[in-house]
Parts: C-alpha cells; structure tokens; sequence
C-alpha cells in the first residue's frame, strides 16, 4: 500500500509560477489571481516549453487562441512560428527537429509576423451553408477587388461626416 501512494496521480499537481508586469512578483498561476487570458497564455507557453524537450513529427493544437487579446494572440502565434521552424544543428540526431504545427482555429488575425515565412503553409477549410457548391466557384481577383470596394467605401462614410461621427454603412 505505501508503494501505491507514491503513484497516486490523482494527488499530483503542477504550479507554475507568471508574473505578467514589471513591477509585480512571481505568483502561482490561479483562476483566483489571474485573467482567462492570463492562464490561457501561461499554459500555452508551459506546454510549448515542454514540447522542446521531446521530439515529435506534428503537434496539434486546437484553438488555443480562443480567450486571447490581441497582444498575446500574436505572441503565441510567433512563439509557434519560432518553434517550428527552428533550424536543426548540424549532427543531431535525424528525429531531433521541431517537428509540424497544426494550428486549428477559427480565426486568425490579420498582419501576424511570421506567415511570410516560406516555412509556413496556411490552408483555410470552409465549411457551412455559404460555400460554393463549386470549388472553381472561387474567384480570387473578385474577392480581392470585392474587399478593395468595401474597404474604398467605408473610407468615404468616414471622411465624408463632416461632424466627425461615423456611420454604418449596410
């Protein structure tokens, strides 16, 4: 029995210690002291961490930028780049690579540093009752000129209120 107590996972825990300003001290990460956005990050972090101690061919993660501001969805976007990416040293051994990121989300932010990487492959899948029933449906110069259109049109609502307020265009 006293053999068993020692493998008693269920008693098991792990503190990690954040601190998120300058000024503050180390604390142990709480649903009590800290934001979703906080824990979200601290615990994407810790498992990217953990990551780099072991060798995998992919990695799936699953809206792990769901509860994340802005500032920090693009700093675990770039931490996810870095690591997969990262060049293997000359010598080691043939599985020590960083390995493929599969990163499903449904949405990712515009401008995020890294896409222009040649490392990086982005593949959108969509779904739902707006599709094309055709995939040679898709026209890309429309969808471009389409958002230039509305982008040209939203520009000329918010400068054309000579009161400064904006309007919704429909």
């Amino acid at each position: 029995e006293g053999e068993n107590l020692q493998y008693n996972f269920k008693d098991w825990g792990v503190e990690i210690m954040v601190k998120f300003r300058e000024a503050s001290t180390l604390q142990v990460l709480s649903a009590q002291t800290h934001s979703g956005g906080e824990r979200s990050v601290s615990t994407i972090m810790y498992l990217m961490g953990l990551q780099n101690l072991m060798s995998s061919p992919f990695r799936c993660v699953d809206e792990i930028n769901q509860g994340l501001d802005e500032r920090n969805e693009r700093l675990v976007f770039k931490r996810i780049v870095n690591n997969s990416t990262a060049p293997v040293d000359e010598g080691e051994a043939p599985n020590a690579h960083c390995g493929q990121y599969f990163l499903i989300t449904p949405k990712l932010l515009p401008n995020l540093e890294g896409m222009e990487n040649e490392e990086i492959t982005v593949l959108f899948v969509f779904s739902g009752p707006f599709n094309f029933d055709n995939c040679l449906d898709w026209n890309v110069d429309k969808f471009i000129a389409d958002k230039k259109r509305i982008l040209a049109q939203r520009t000329q609502v918010d400068t054309g209120n000579s009161r400064g307020k904006k309007r919704r265009s429909r």
